[in-house]
């Protein structure tokens, strides 16, 4: 049930979280709603994951539109790539909605907490590099697309903060290659959970779509806005700001669910 306190507390989260990700340039994958919705405002964690899914998923769309000429150029719909990518991530966005429908709340906040442990630790250690000309197996598309759609079924969780690297760093392709392949995975992972949901689980709620729509329309406008004056120094600022905060928020989740 909505309520004004929560209408409220959700405004608060979305000025937060557009303001966020529009810094750091993290367009889709907004585990940052989630930690604060259920850290601050309280709300239960499975019902907070069905929202920020719809957010994620339509945060994806609005991506794809954009940046069709991207992602087009990065991997070409039906291209061995494209599919490697597409299957992974709708299997792992399947698989991962399944499990979360059936572990407990404290093993989500568990799964949450690590999570942003580790977001924090890669931003702090992690760098993007420069293209390599030798890339790696377009096999290994497979384990990084499975386990990003594993953790955006799980916790909505898309895991570009480390596909990313997988895709860059480690697979050797040009950084804004690797951030098309990330979030065309997240893209499919996310819609194959809320299928999941809405067929195997449970349908998404009214009070959940309401909220989902309200917090995407909110942290959009407030991301756009921010968009206008982003620097590389806001860049940098926000990204030494939230790594600290996203480890001790992360040490907390893992004490409470004690």
């Amino acid at each position: 049930m909505l309520t004004g306190i929560i209408l409220v507390k959700g405004l608060i989260a979305a000025i937060v979280v557009g303001f966020v990700t529009a810094s750091i340039r993290s367009w889709v994958d907004r585990v940052f709603l989630v930690i604060l919705l259920v850290g601050v405002d309280g709300l239960p964690i499975r019902e907070t994951i069905v929202v920020n899914l719809m957010v994620v998923a339509l945060a994806a769309v609005m991506m794809v539109v954009r940046q069709r000429k991207a992602l087009r150029a990065a991997a070409s719909v039906g291209g061995l790539e494209w599919v490697i990518i597409v299957v992974s991530a709708m299997v792992g966005g399947v698989a991962g909605r399944l499990v979360a429908a059936n572990v407990s709340p404290k093993t989500l906040v568990d799964v949450l907490g690590i999570y942003a442990i580790l977001v924090g630790l890669r931003i702090v250690f992690i760098k993007p590099l420069p293209e390599r000309e030798m890339k790696a197996h377009p096999a290994w598309f497979a384990p990084v697309s499975l386990g990003s759609g594993l953790l955006a079924g799980f916790i909505s969780a898309g895991g570009k903060p480390f596909a990313v690297p997988a895709y860059n760093n480690a697979m050797g392709h040009h950084p804004q290659r690797a951030y098309a392949f990330a979030s065309l995975g997240v893209a499919i992972a996310t819609w194959s959970a809320i299928a999941t949901q809405a067929i195997f689980v449970a349908p998404p709620t009214a009070a959940n779509i309401i909220l989902a729509l309200y917090e995407f329309v909110l942290v959009t406008l407030v991301a756009l806005i921010v968009n206008k004056f982003w620097s590389e120094k806001l860049n940098k600022i926000v990204n030494l700001a939230i790594a600290p905060i996203l480890i001790i928020v992360g040490i907390r989740f893992l004490v409470i669910a004690l």
